[in-house]
């Protein structure tokens, strides 16, 4: 099976919201299951508009060790996913999780040689977001090429209030995840590579590589501050971060 056939399979089961059991898909090495991202990508455009930005994931160390991998990966998202009215619809996903996580918009671009001093003079806004993710593996049973080849398991992008350029520490950015009032989870910046200006960082020199790097308008996400958690139609989602605001989406059905 060829990383065309596998984009393929991976494109029918994100407009199908069927997923596939994880024996259908061949092993792939990381080179291919870019490939076989760019096909989906490629066949979603023309519905869901041109890509305004990236994913980052795998910069959580427990994520790492869990995928038996050492570096991050990325994900590219669509206009259409990006919700700014914050709600999302479950019929559209298989088995979606939420991130609570810190976004950049970049008001220039970053290629090779990028510092994380680069990355925050580089930065037009911060943004407080709810990342939905999703596999559309049975069970979530992935491996670090097949989340890749998923688009990294990017879904929906539902955007918090537009925060200027500060002095904050974001490695210090503290968040509680609420669902439906209860509390699921906390964390800060510092799980997402020790500081999450290092992922944009490490983002920015890996597409230098081959390309031009990113560029001025690109939002990008930077890898969860907690561990994903489940969500059900029906529940409201809040996240409530230290001093970047609050970010609440509510997970509908049609």
């Amino acid at each position: 099976m060829n990383p065309e056939t596998v984009g393929e399979a991976l494109y029918n089961a994100y407009l199908d919201g069927k997923p596939l059991d994880s024996t259908q898909l061949p092993d792939l090495s990381i080179e291919e299951a870019y490939e076989v991202q760019q096909h989906c990508i490629d066949r979603r455009i023309d519905a869901e508009g041109p890509v305004v930005g990236y994913k980052i994931g795998f910069t959580n160390e427990r994520v790492q060790s869990e995928l038996g991998v050492t570096e991050p990966s990325y994900g590219q998202l669509l206009a259409g996913t990006v919700r700014e009215d914050r709600q999302f619809n479950m019929d559209e996903l298989v088995a979606p999780r939420i991130e609570p996580e810190i976004a950049f918009v970049l008001g220039a671009p970053l290629g090779e040689a990028t510092s994380r001093l680069d990355v925050l003079a580089a930065t037009e806004c911060v943004v407080p977001v709810i990342e939905v993710v999703d596999s559309r593996l049975t069970d979530w049973n992935l491996t670090a090429a097949t989340a890749i080849a998923d688009n990294s398991l990017a879904a929906r992008l539902l955007s918090g209030e537009q925060i200027a350029p500060t002095e904050t520490a974001l490695h210090l950015e503290s968040v509680e995840v609420l669902i439906n009032g209860e509390r699921r989870a906390t964390g800060t910046g510092a799980a997402v590579l020790g500081h999450p200006a290092d992922a944009v960082s490490w983002l920015a020199n890996e597409l230098a590589v081959d390309g031009p790097g990113l560029q001025a308008g690109d939002i990008i996400t930077t890898g969860s501050l907690t561990e994903p958690i489940p969500v059900t139609a029906g529940e409201t989602v809040v996240a409530r971060f230290g001093s970047l605001g609050t970010v609440v989406a509510h997970a509908g059905e049609s």
